[in-house]
């Protein structure tokens, strides 16, 4: 019998499982997700990813937790990046990054954000996850209303942030808006009224 594994190794190991999950979502899709077509993908036994995890829709929470982990390091990386450029600024890079990280990664966004996560409680680890990336631009709202910048509150301007950029992001993923011209001037439209308004002074 086999010396067993310490917490941090069945961390990692769950972790190798769930990267490699994602792989395979990314490149199949859900559909081509199944615990045995993962346990092949990592050449372990059939019965190997059961004991990391129950069943499919358990490896398909951390796969959404460790895909909005990812969503918050991507866009936490732009507003550093902006650092110098004041809360704005950061605002509208955060925002970018925001909707790059959808149009890259199509299967894992709508994976995280897919409606029966609307309808079931959360896990706390997604909890976490989500109010992390919330924190990303709310933080900067909270500078920006602190400084008398920007006129609605932060918890609401953030919700109307998310809903413009996911707004976005499904029109073309969904290939309602396929021209790259008229999709990055949307963009560009939808950064300049969150920022400014659209009424003329």
């Amino acid at each position: 019998m086999g010396k067993p594994l310490s917490t941090e190794e069945i961390d990692e190991k769950r972790d190798d499982l769930v990267e490699a999950a994602l792989a395979i979502l990314e490149a199949e899709g859900i559909a081509g997700l199944t615990l045995r077509r993962l346990a092949e993908e990592v050449s372990v036994s059939r019965q190997t990813p059961y004991l990391y995890f129950r069943d499919k829709a358990a490896l398909v929470d951390a796969m959404c937790v460790a895909g909005m982990r990812r969503l918050t390091a991507a866009t936490s990386k732009a507003v550093r990046d902006a650092s110098r450029k004041g809360p704005i600024e950061q605002l509208r890079m955060a925002g970018e990054s925001y909707v790059r990280f959808g149009l890259e990664h199509p299967n894992l966004y709508a994976l995280i954000f897919k409606p029966a996560q609307t309808k079931i409680k959360l896990t706390p680890e997604m909890e976490d996850a989500v109010a992390s990336n919330t924190a990303v631009t709310g933080s900067l709202m909270q500078r920006a209303f602190d400084d008398g910048r920007i006129a609605l509150e932060p918890d609401r301007l953030n919700r109307v942030f998310w809903a413009a950029m996911h707004g976005l992001i499904s029109l073309r993923n969904d290939g309602l808006v396929k021209d790259d011209q008229e999709f990055f001037q949307m963009l560009s439209d939808t950064e300049f009224i969150l920022a400014r308004g659209f009424l003329k002074e």
